[in-house]
């Protein structure tokens, strides 16, 4: 009773005793973390109000990954990743979209894609895998008793059939999606006249133009209330659909040091001595930098000229250095030279079979009984293959070498005396005469940098940093302390610094700093380089007109129209004719073709698209101009218009416009999900799950 009495006496410093600790522990796991307590959670994105989870997300990965080196390649993981999300925001999309319109794919359907008479690409697919059909999967999925198949392997085979269901499911959505855009999207009567008649007249001109490069930007000044009033004309073409950061950064690579070349050329000697105290390699066994590549080699087959004439001149026993590009440096040394054949034509197969039943073969062979195209039907020939080129020199070949060399032509034999079963037969149809062969070590040497240059060239970037803390004494003293400052502009979504591998982790830091903030080093050795990186400015719904790149194109559109207006006042009413316009413009005549059809941003003509306008619809033989255009003012008269070309047809042109303007162009998967995407904002917690 008096124990209860202390409890209950000290209950209010329990409860704030414990209530502590549960608030550590909440405040704990969300600096841990960063993904809790009103946090993202498992949401890694959302676009339109839809989530992908993390585990869903991470298990993609997993798959590309295995996919990637399944095929030996190699992907840096944030760019991975990257790639990954945006797939899964464009499903996302693509699902939403096929709910709204009530598409759906019935069991009926289903069915009989999966073993009616749409199986047929399904049941080639499988084939593949050594299964008979899609019906054959799917009865020994569900009947494995029937097949003597264990319940582990048939629930395998359930949890496969029913992967292929959902694909199969997802491809005929789409499809049924396809045919309703291509029955949506087609091109009517207006749609495919006004293509062709955008197409179907070509006007030739004679014209003179003032480039505005001939007069002095000097002259032209353009002040930084011009630059935003012509950024407000166009606003909604630097609107983000997520925040932006404008950065600079410097990128220190980890090469060499002049001393570590200099000590690299003193080991390349010494290497170069080793080899030529020796007969072979040996002396290299305590060099492993130095990688040594041995093989026995025609002269045909040596590829590098350089190889080729160090063979070809080197004397056995030689060592020399044959190249160097940069820090690599390539050794050979000519262990031994001599003449012999390289290559034979044979006939070859194997019989899987005891060795009586090959060497029956064999004489019945050379006896003329049988013949090779006959074997096809023999129980246990296996892989028979006529006039086969092989290499004496492969080592593969090695252990059937000698009696290949030794083999009369036209004579079956078996080069294999120990096998007992699986023999294989062969018959030398033809050799090569013998070459010049050389038996030839290739040695590779690279220069790294050592751990001083390493340490130095971090020590340099570390005291750069000390002394330039801010963004605007990064950028301005990078030149003079011999780096240079690269500008960017990153987000949510970057998944690297311009391109630099294993770089999240300065894009990271530069969406969580504070304008003006300098970033410590990121890299290491096994990197490459080390980096840093400055914030300029933070962008949130436009990239303003102040941005350096935005600045520079605005600028120089609004000192083009100045110099427009100027020379179009200077120049109008002075001729009479294009000829008059040349001499008075200081500037000579030419003639050029202009369909107005055929200009785009890629292909923008003499003028672009607004002067392509214009002479659509100008008379021939008269005189227009001077008008303003892309890169000068014009003075243009139409000498002749070409509407000599394909009459119009309806089903021509329409098919025409579905390809360019229609159905096909939209249906591409990078513009569906542009399209399905709209106005809708794509929230990527990325950075908040992820670093390098």
């Amino acid at each position: 009773m008096a124990t209860l009495e202390k409890i209950r006496s000290k209950s209010v410093l329990l409860l704030v005793i414990i209530g502590l600790a549960l608030l550590a522990f909440i405040i704990g796991d969300f600096f841990t973390s960063g993904r809790t307590l009103f946090g993202t959670g498992t949401t890694i994105a959302k676009v339109g109000g839809q989530k992908i989870d993390v585990q869903d997300f991470q298990r993609r990965v997993e798959q590309e990954n295995q996919q990637l080196q399944q095929r030996g390649e190699k992907y840096d993981q944030a760019v991975l990743q990257q790639r990954v999300l945006y797939s899964m925001v464009s499903e996302k999309l693509m699902q939403k979209e096929l709910q709204d319109l009530g598409l759906k794919v019935t069991s009926d359907e289903l069915t009989e894609a999966m073993l009616g008479s749409g199986s047929f690409y399904l049941d080639a697919m499988l084939r593949q895998q050594g299964i008979e059909s899609a019906r054959a999967l799917h009865d020994m999925a569900y009947n494995p008793v029937n097949y003597g198949i264990d319940e582990q392997s048939a629930a395998q085979l359930r949890q496969y059939w029913q992967s292929l269901e959902q694909q199969m499911e997802a491809s005929l959505l789409q499809q049924k999606f396809n045919n309703l855009i291509q029955g949506t999207l087609t091109a009517n009567e207006l749609d495919a006249k006004a293509l062709y008649d955008e197409n179907g007249a070509t006007s030739q001109i004679a014209y003179v133009i003032k480039d505005y490069a001939s007069l002095s930007d000097d002259e032209y000044p353009v002040s930084d209330e011009e630059v935003k009033e012509e950024w407000n004309k166009n606003k909604s073409s630097y609107r983000l659909d997520m925040p932006q950061r404008a950065v600079n950064y410097i990128a220190v690579e980890i090469v060499p040091s002049a001393e570590d070349l200099a000590a690299a050329e003193v080991a390349v000697q010494e290497a170069l001595m080793a080899l030529n105290e020796h007969s072979a390699t040996e002396g290299l066994v305590e060099m492993p930098e130095f990688v040594v590549n041995r093989n026995k080699i025609s002269a045909a087959s040596i590829l590098d000229s350089r190889m080729k004439a160090f063979a070809d001149s080197a004397s056995v026993g030689k060592a020399a250095l044959v190249s160097r590009i940069g820090n690599d440096f390539t050794l050979a040394k000519l262990i031994n030279k001599s003449v012999e054949t390289d290559s034979v034509n044979v006939t070859l197969f194997a019989v899987a079979a005891p060795r009586a039943v090959a060497d029956s073969i064999v004489r019945e062979l050379n006896a003329g009984k049988i013949s090779v195209d006959s074997l096809a039907g023999v129980s246990g020939v296996q892989s028979v293959q006529k006039d086969l080129e092989i290499s004496l020199l492969d080592p593969q070949v090695a252990s059937v070498r000698d009696a290949v060399t030794k083999a009369p032509v036209g004579t079956f034999f078996t080069p294999d005396t120990i096998s007992q079963e699986n023999v294989l037969v062969m018959k030398v149809n033809s050799r090569k005469a013998p070459v010049a062969v050389y038996d030839l070590a290739e040695i590779r040497y690279s220069a790294e940098p050592s751990r001083a240059t390493v340490n130095k060239l971090e020590a340099d970037l570390q005291t750069f940093i000390n002394n330039n803390k801010t963004a605007e004494q990064f950028v301005a003293n990078a030149a003079d302390a011999g780096y240079q400052a690269f500008p960017a502009i990153v987000s949510a979504s970057t998944p690297q610094l311009n391109g630099i591998n294993a770089s999240r982790d300065a894009v990271h830091w530069a969406m969580e700093a504070k304008k003006g903030q300098v970033s410590p080093i990121f890299g290491e050795e096994t990197d490459g380089r080390f980096v840093a990186v400055a914030l300029s400015d933070i962008y949130k719904d436009y990239i303003p007109a102040t941005n350096d790149d935005v600045k520079q194109y605005l600028t120089s559109v609004v000192r083009n129209n100045k110099k427009a207006a100027a020379i179009i006042e200077k120049y109008n009413g002075k001729g009479k004719s294009v000829a008059d316009y040349a001499s008075v413009m200081d500037s000579k005549v030419d003639t050029a073709v202009v369909n107005f059809g055929q200009v785009s941003p890629y292909n923008p003509g003499i003028g672009g698209g607004e002067f392509a306008a214009i002479v659509s619809v100008t008379e021939p033989g008269k005189l227009t101009g001077p008008v303003k255009a892309n890169t000068g003012v014009i003075v243009f008269n139409i000498i002749n218009v070409d509407k000599e070309g394909r009459p119009y047809n309806f089903e021509e042109n329409a098919m025409t416009f579905n390809r360019t303007r229609g159905a096909a162009l939209v249906a591409d998967p990078s513009r569906m999900s542009l399209l399905l995407l709209g106005n809708k904002k794509v929230e990527n917690n990325m950075l908040k799950f992820f670093r390098d």
